[in-house]
């Protein structure tokens, strides 16, 4: 099961919890914290998309 990473609340009461993993690693690509499941594949999708536009900004266009 996932972890639970961050919890809404409203007064006394949970509106929502959202689940999920996170992973921080440094230059040399060793872990060094995470939340949940490290080792679960993950489709980055919309995460990803100002990685995907920086050759643009960079070419000036």
């Amino acid at each position: 099961m996932d972890t639970i990473i961050a919890e809404a609340t409203r007064g006394d009461r949970v509106e929502s919890r959202h689940a999920g993993s996170a992973v921080v690693v440094d230059a040399a690509g060793r872990v060094v914290f995470a939340l949940g499941d490290a080792e679960r594949p993950t489709y980055p999708r919309s995460a990803v998309k100002s990685f995907l536009a920086l050759p643009l900004v960079e070419s000036g266009a």
